[in-house]
């Protein structure tokens, strides 16, 4: 009989191929972008906790907004949600606007009809999404909410 009849596992052990160390440095490389991904997450959570002052101060609690002291019926009340409204709905214009710089980039290769249609179709939608919000009232600014009587 032969070696490899006798001890089966060193059959294996002769046909595992060694690694190729272009896709091990690969793997480092990912693992090492992971890892400092992480690091970057964590560590201002830590700093700031490690770092921030630990006594209560009687105006942490206070009401401000752009970093100016509230004064008058402000200090009791809160502010209204239009500045947050806003910057939503930029955000949300904004990232899809973004998708049509990919898009523009690649139309010179010759998309054809099918992604000239598929262009249009986003931007059909997008316009559609903004005449919502018109509809909806959003654009419309209410200074009575905002005035400090």
């Amino acid at each position: 009989m032969s070696e490899t009849a006798l001890n089966p596992a060193s059959t294996f052990l002769h046909m595992a191929a060694p690694p190729d160390p272009e896709l091990v440095a690969d793997g480092f490389i990912l693992s090492l972008f992971l890892l400092l991904g992480v690091l970057f997450a964590v560590a201002p959570l830590v700093a700031c906790y490690l770092l921030s002052p630990r006594s209560r101060n009687p105006h942490i609690g206070a009401i401000y907004e752009c970093g100016m002291v509230a004064f008058g019926q402000a200090t009791s009340s809160r502010f209204g949600v239009f500045y947050y409204v806003y910057a939503l709905i930029f955000i949300v214009f904004e990232v899809d606007v973004l998708y049509l710089f990919p898009i523009a980039r690649i139309y010179r290769q010759g998309v054809g009809l099918a992604g000239f249609m598929e262009v249009v179709i986003f931007c059909v939608i997008l316009f559609m999404a903004i005449i919502y919000a018109w509809k909806k009232g959003v654009w419309i600014w209410e200074r009575e909410a905002l005035s400090l009587r």
